[in-house]
């Protein structure tokens, strides 16, 4: 069996984890979270969001959005937010 650790640069071992990594890893220890992370989901993508994401292909929506997200999209959810609480 192969220790990896062994192969590894002493810098490398010494490096410390991300906030980002951090954050997960305190994710993991809470039962009711769910995380919006990076990874692979344990279900199939309902045919609702594959056709909207079809659409946003076929419209030209590829890009990323600003760190605030698209405008029209927060609009929505604080009217939602405001219908519920």
């Amino acid at each position: 069996m192969t220790d990896y650790n062994k192969l590894l640069n002493t810098n490398v071992k010494k490096l410390k984890p991300s906030g980002i990594r951090k954050f997960f890893d305190l994710l993991e220890e809470m039962d009711d979270a769910i995380s919006l992370g990076v990874g692979e989901p344990d279900f199939v993508t309902p045919w609702h969001i594959r056709d909207a994401g079809i659409h946003s292909l076929e419209k030209g929506y590829t890009k990323y959005t600003g760190n605030a997200g698209l405008s029209r999209l927060r609009d929505e959810i604080a009217k939602y937010l405001n219908r519920r609480f």
